[in-house]
């Protein structure tokens, strides 16, 4: 579970600060939360494609026509 600290905490010997985000499991990270030391962070949503119509290999082409 990814989580922010809120305030100043040790963990394994490493010292983190308000502000550091870690990935710790999940246990350890509500017992976190509990205690106010950090807080959960969502994760990233993937963007979309929003493009239209570029998925085909090639692009479409408007073809001239003869008037004659």
């Amino acid at each position: 579970m990814k989580v922010q600290f809120v305030s100043k905490c040790g963990i394994r010997g490493l010292l983190y600060r308000p502000g550091d985000k870690i990935d710790l499991d999940k246990k350890e990270a509500e017992e976190l939360i509990e205690a106010g030391r950090c807080i959960p962070v969502e994760a990233k949503k993937k963007a979309k494609n929003r493009s239209v119509g570029l998925d085909e290999d090639k692009p479409l082409t408007r073809v001239e026509t003869n008037a004659n």
